[in-house]
């Protein structure tokens, strides 16, 4: 099966975030929920998110800073929702980066709708992620190098697409282990994760000591540079 892209709903009205969550559940989406700025770049750290949907009008951090966050230091799609009718507020959150908004009250339906199309557009949804010469296709399990298929296990794989589908987002080994081995915590973790790393780069990296796709920040964790193609 397919993974489900993630959405995570922010929103100070806890039964605003239960509409919204709900609405994209039935879609297909799976949703996390964040109540104030803060526990939203929190879940943004802590997690694999693929849209966020961020409400404006917040006590404390707003959606405005929290957005220019987003964006300092990922490419994740931003929808803000507003409560105002004012274009400034709109001007604003489309300078700071957001891709797109929608005016309090609206419909479920098409905030779903829209939210589909934002994944579209951006690639968020693909099922294909291309990097140069390597292609992974995340439906098939399959990676290829310069069009020669690449022999990955299953725990290879999910910890390629892992990196892959954060593009140039370091991840830490602790997010490493709870994305692809589902533990928090494990003794000997971080040598784990070293040598499946090391595994990956001798087979995808044409130079495994020149690291050209899974690149190592030092004392931080790993990052997947996605080249154009």
């Amino acid at each position: 099966m397919p993974e489900k892209s993630v959405i995570l709903v922010v929103d100070d009205e806890p039964q605003m975030v239960g509409v919204i969550s709900y609405a994209l559940q039935v879609a297909g989406f799976e949703v996390l929920a964040a109540y104030n700025g803060e526990q939203a770049l929190r879940w943004i750290e802590e997690r694999h998110i693929d849209l966020v949907i961020l409400d404006v009008m917040m006590p404390g951090l707003d959606g405005f800073e929290v957005c220019r966050q987003i964006r300092c230091n990922t490419t994740i799609p931003v929808l803000l929702l507003t409560a105002k009718s004012d274009q400034t507020d709109v001007i604003a959150g489309l300078e700071l980066g957001a891709d797109d908004y929608m005016p309090k009250p609206f419909s479920t339906r098409e905030l779903a709708l829209r939210v589909q199309a934002i994944l579209r557009r951006t690639g968020q949804s693909q099922t294909e992620i291309n990097s140069g010469p390597l292609h992974i296709n995340l439906l098939k399990h399959t990676v290829t190098l310069d069009d020669h298929p690449v022999d990955l296990t299953p725990l290879e794989f999910r910890l390629l697409a892992c990196l892959a589908r954060n593009a140039r987002r370091v991840l830490s080994t602790q997010e490493l282990l709870r994305q692809v081995w589902e533990l928090e915590n494990w003794e000997g973790g971080r040598e784990m994760v070293k040598v499946v790393i090391h595994r990956l780069r001798q087979k995808i990296e044409p130079d495994p000591e020149a690291a050209r796709f899974i690149r190592t920040v030092r004392g931080v964790g790993y990052q997947f540079d996605q080249e154009d193609n």
